[in-house]
């Protein structure tokens, strides 16, 4: 307990100093850019707090906060049963194989555009984006889990005839918990692209939105300040939620075992 302490604040010292380090290297930069091209952390922390100050950045993050919600939730849902069930029957991984290879070739502003030209401009367009994009991410990771459980304990299932609802429980779900939470990890990141860009390309509102009208305005403070509002946005995600996952999941595999 002793020695976990101080190596975790020397990781948060040097993760302060990363940070410190890009703001030094930012400044600098802006002092030599024109500052319709980079604006200035000073800049950027002034319009920052123009916009919080205001109801725009409020309302804009809860609109895009319900679109990302939303296409994870499908995105994710989808690729993990699917990925469960391609790991227990190969015919079903082989049938969704063509799927998974063409929904990870195509570019995501292809993506988007198809999204915009069937469904509009809007909620649902951006959210079709999101859960596209996110869909193989966790797909593959679940696979890869479901096709990494020790087969001596699959074999002995089917040898004995557990019930499905039994291997479930017992066998799959602690197997693929670890590649689940790393999936789910790697599906956020990605989702938190894919709604800016479908914001940027099909929507009327949101961070997406507002980004590209700052940028069509050359209003670059306002432009750097959103790019903050979702970096603050992915760090959320990542130490408030993603983080706590992944405990409970390595405390329930430690006492499962």
């Amino acid at each position: 307990m002793s020695s976990t302490t101080p190596n975790r604040r020397k990781r948060l010292l040097f993760a302060a100093g990363g940070v410190v380090a890009i703001l030094v290297v930012w400044q600098l930069l802006s002092l030599v850019v024109s500052p319709v091209i980079l604006a200035s952390p000073v800049d950027t922390a002034v319009a920052l707090a123009g916009l919080a100050w205001g109801s725009k950045l409020w309302i804009e993050l809860l609109i895009t906060l319900k679109r990302l919600a939303i296409g994870l939730a499908i995105g994710v849902a989808a690729g993990w049963v699917l990925g469960i069930a391609a790991g227990v029957e190969p015919r079903v991984r082989s049938f969704l194989e063509p799927l998974r290879w063409v929904v990870m070739t195509i570019p995501a502003v292809i993506i988007a555009l198809l999204a915009m030209l069937w469904l509009g401009v809007g909620d649902l367009a951006v959210i079709f984006v999101v859960a596209v994009i996110v869909f193989p991410t966790m797909y593959v990771n679940t696979l890869s889990g479901a096709t990494s459980i020790d087969r001596r304990l699959t074999e002995m299932g089917r040898v004995y005839r557990f019930p499905r609802r039994l291997m479930l429980t017992e066998v799959y779900l602690p197997g693929i918990a670890s590649p689940t939470v790393a999936g789910l990890t790697l599906a956020a990141g990605i989702g938190v692209r894919a709604v800016v860009l479908a914001e940027v390309l099909g929507a009327l509102s949101g961070v997406g939105h507002a980004f590209s009208r700052a940028m069509s305005y050359l209003e670059t403070a306002e432009l750097f300040a959103w790019i903050v509002v979702l970096l603050a946005l992915l760090a959320a995600i990542e130490f408030g939620v993603l983080r706590r996952l992944r405990r409970r999941v390595t405390r329930w595999r430690k006492a499962d075992s």
